[in-house]
């Protein structure tokens, strides 16, 4: 095997030095755009009669990005930009003949792709280095979003960054007009005498799924930011005083079903956004309030591995791509469940029960510093610390009470340097540090994790090498320490219509990164060989399609031992009825080994061939009703006739250009499935269960949008998953197999999770909002199996619940305004 790796590498290495030495440029015509600087800006009313626009040059002659990749725009755009010492001004003439029918569905900020309408979007990068920069995009129904564009975050796009900026739009008889004010303060640029930004422009006519761009995009190599023009022009003007401030008072209504009565507090705290320089930014939160965000969608999880929630919180979303480098981040940690939260439950004396018990760590303060100088080196700095938790623990006979602590105060820390380098390249070093404040009998160690992570492409943007390497270390004294290391390096053909690309990945059994991030398991060693054919241009009946064949060999690190070997075939096609439908396929000839479900180092649980199919669809978007579909299937080819299959649909219907509903179901069963149970650690035993389960899941949302910057939106989840055992266990084997056993435990399973989140959002000025919150989530879980839907329904209602009503306003207040005003 490692013969094969070597000359693979070989042969990888030679082709990319040979291609990469060739001078080809990707980028055969990079268009060029004058700016013009201006003594008395337009006016943001979407009515393009403004002087300076009249004098501009435009940037015209679109061309299309899909479905025909190269050939000119359906309709014509003009484009315009003008500038002075505060701002940067863009104008957009979009042309169409059948104005009526522009689609212009109106959503909640930051909407991007979620509605029906057409676009006009401008990507910015004042660095010009084809990696990272920024993107503003209006929708004809004055929609606002902007993103984040980096490499480092999946899909290569942040929606979590809010800049403010301002707007207009105008449906005419020519088509529709997009007029844009992106200050100075909502981008970062080095201050040079005369500089060229790199920009693009783009426009997306809904109704036909046409996007076209004002600098040619080649989508067979598919990164955008590599083929931006040159805004040039831009001289003289100096990076503004970036300081903001934006206060909150937030109060809240809750009332706990099991206690009965109502509770209030109030709360109060600030952000702030201070500018270092031109390039780096520092942001800040005091005494911050979440307690408005969306509900987590619980599951009940019956594997060995953590669930990983989306995190949700503002200040942990906005303008992280550089702490996503490297892999070791995850910032549910910081402020997320007590360590030591069972505990409370684990140590009770007989006649004591648990008064309080938080399932949220207070966040006493975060500081994050970032930003990118001219010479490409972005810079990132975090920090965080998080309050004692404590439970409170009731002696039900004395009434006496006395509190266990449940997490110490904790101080976080991360540090990114990030190179961007030529052809959309970087190299980045990492390093995440935890110190808990407690004495030697609770957390006695500190945490620290080391990466690196590394991309580098030739000039044609086809061929790619990268990777990342890790090692964590857990320092419990002078003498103690435990060190663990992660490699992933993966290279190959990553651009054009014929792609492959090796990967491979190796971790240590001691390697643990979760103080700070993320991972799911560690203890592997895996290779994947994928090959992909992709179609780009119209054919036939298809817009475009992506395929792909995957082989993956997967093992244990230690030991050293062979863990699964999978095939798989997917494939993703979009029809020119604008349907896409793809599915995939996966078999395992030689069963697995699976050294985690025991939850015993060493041990491993053996399982047949086994394979599993899933297809899924969607169908036009632009209807005014839509759907979306999807099942699968599978199983294991042993004695036991384990099975698996589930479906789901997702239909919406777009009421009017204000109105939408949506329903996601999902429904999964599974029969005969074998898990762990339960282990005898006196015994050296380990048991497993047959079991039935059955998942339910109905997700209903809708939303009503008064303006862009008003509307409500409702939705209501319920989860539900009955786990039925059969009373057939068995005793775990050293070989993996499994006997029949007469072990006698209960072990059923009826959970359920409701959830209500109801919000009334007003965006009163700039950055600024009121919003108005309802929360309404029942979580329950017992041994008796209720197993007609509605019947179990019922006792959800009549399970304790919580209810919580918030008030939250929060006002945007920028220095350069506040200047202006007072002067």
């Amino acid at each position: 095997m490692e013969k094969i790796q070597f000359i693979f590498l070989i042969f990888f290495f030679t082709e990319l030095i040979s291609v990469y030495g060739s001078g080809i440029n990707p980028v055969e015509t990079r268009k060029s755009l004058t700016a013009i600087k201006v003594s008395v800006p337009p006016k943001i009313d979407g009515i393009l009669d403004d002087p300076c626009w009249q004098e501009a040059p435009v940037a015209g002659n679109f061309i299309q990005y899909a479905p025909y990749n190269g050939r000119p725009a359906t309709f014509p755009t003009k484009v315009k930009v003008v500038y002075d010492d505060k701002a940067l001004y863009i104008s957009a003439e979009m042309y169409d003949p059948h104005p009526d029918s522009i689609l212009h569905e109106l959503g909640k900020r930051d909407a991007d792709r979620n509605i029906q309408s057409d676009n006009f979007s401008v990507d910015l990068n004042p660095f010009h280095d084809g990696v990272n920069g920024e993107t503003f995009k209006l929708s004809a129904s004055g929609v606002q979003t902007d993103l984040k564009r980096s490499p480092s975050v999946r899909h290569g796009r942040d929606m979590n960054w809010d800049a403010v900026w301002q707007s207009a739009v105008k449906i005419n008889k020519n088509g529709w007009v997009a007029e844009m004010k992106i200050p100075y303060s909502a981008i970062r640029f080095s201050k040079v005498d005369t500089a060229v930004w790199g920009i693009n422009f783009w426009r997306e006519i809904k109704r036909y799924q046409e996007y076209s761009s004002w600098n040619r995009v080649d989508r067979v190599v598919g990164n955008s930011f590599n083929y931006m023009g040159d805004l040039v022009g831009i001289h003289s003007i100096n990076p503004p005083l970036r300081l903001s401030v934006t206060p909150y008072v937030s109060g809240y209504l809750q009332n706990y079903s099991e206690t009965g009565g109502w509770t209030n507090t109030y709360n109060g705290g600030m952000d702030l956004r201070y500018g270092i320089n031109e390039s780096f930014t520092l942001d800040m939160t005091l005494i911050p309030d979440f307690g408005q965000v969306q509900s987590d969608d619980k599951i009940l999880n019956l594997s060995p591995f953590e669930v990983k929630y989306n995190e949700k919180r503002q200040f942990f979303t906005e303008g992280t791509e550089l702490f996503n480098k490297g892999g070791i981040f995850y910032s549910r940690r910081i402020g997320g469940r007590p360590n030591e939260y069972d505990s409370a439950y684990s140590v009770l004396a007989p006649d004591e029960t648990v008064v309080t018990n938080p399932e949220e760590t207070q966040l006493i303060n975060a500081t994050k510093v970032s930003g990118r100088n001219k010479n490409g080196l972005g810079i990132g700095i975090f920090n965080a610390v998080t309050e004692n938790m404590y439970a409170l623990i009731k002696d039900n006979e004395t009434g006496k009470e006395r509190r266990l602590r449940t997490q110490p105060i904790a101080n976080y820390n991360m540090v990114v340097l990030d190179q961007s380098l030529k052809n959309n390249s970087y190299l980045s070093l990492e390093n995440t540090n935890v110190y808990r404040f407690a004495p030697k009998d609770e957390y006695n160690y500190t945490a620290n994790v080391t990466a690196t992570d590394f991309l580098f492409k030739e000039k044609t943007n086809k061929y790619s090498v990268g990777g990342q390497v890790a090692l964590s270390q857990k320092y419990y004294d002078s003498l103690d320490t435990q060190l663990g290391h992660r490699i992933s390096l993966k290279g190959g053909k990553t651009g054009g219509i014929f792609r492959a690309e090796y990967q491979m990945t190796l971790m240590s059994d001691t390697y643990d990164p979760n103080d700070m991030g993320y991972l799911r398991h560690n203890n592997e060693i895996s290779h994947e060989l994928s090959f992909s054919y992709n179609m780009y241009r119209p054919k036939g009946i298809f817009l475009s399609s992506r395929n792909e064949l995957n082989f993956e060999y997967s093992g244990i690190y230690n030991p050293r031992a062979f863990s699964n070997f999978q095939v798989s075939l997917n494939s993703f096609n979009q029809f020119k009825n604008y349907w896409f439908v793809g599915g995939r396929l996966k078999y395992s000839p030689l069963g697995e080994d699976d050294y985690f479900e025991p939850r015993v180092p060493g041990w491993f649980y053996h399982t047949g061939q086994k394979g599993n199919i899933d297809v899924f669809a969607m169908t036009n978007r632009n209807k005014a009703f839509s759907m979306g579909m999807h099942a699968n299937a599978g199983g294991e080819f042993t004695n036991y006739k384990q099975r698996y299959f589930g479906f789901s649909l997702s239909p919406t219907y777009r009421i009017s250009q204000r109105f939408q509903l949506s329903h996601d179901f999902e429904f999964s069963r599974r029969i005969r499935d074998i898990g762990y149970v339960e282990r005898n650690e006196s015994q050296d035993s380990i048991w497993f269960g047959m079991r039935n389960g059955t998942t339910v899941s109905n997700t209903f949302t809708t939303s009503y949008i008064f303006t862009r910057d008003i509307y409500l939106s409702f939705r209501v989840r319920h989860y539900w998953s009955m786990i039925d055992y059969s009373d057939t266990y068995y005793l775990l084997k050293s070989d993996g197999n499994i006997d029949k056993s007469n072990y006698q435990g209960s072990h059923n399973i009826n959970y359920n999770a409701f959830t209500i989140d109801m919000d009334f959002v007003w965006r009163f000025a700039p950055g600024s909002e009121m919003s108005l919150v309802w929360k309404n989530s029942v979580y329950s879980s017992g041994t008796e199996l209720i197993p007609n839907y509605a019947d179990n329904l019922g006792n959800v209602f009549s399970s304790p619940q919580v209810n919580s009503f918030s008030l939250k306003i929060l006002y945007y207040l920028d220095f350069q305004s506040l200047r202006k005003n007072i002067s």
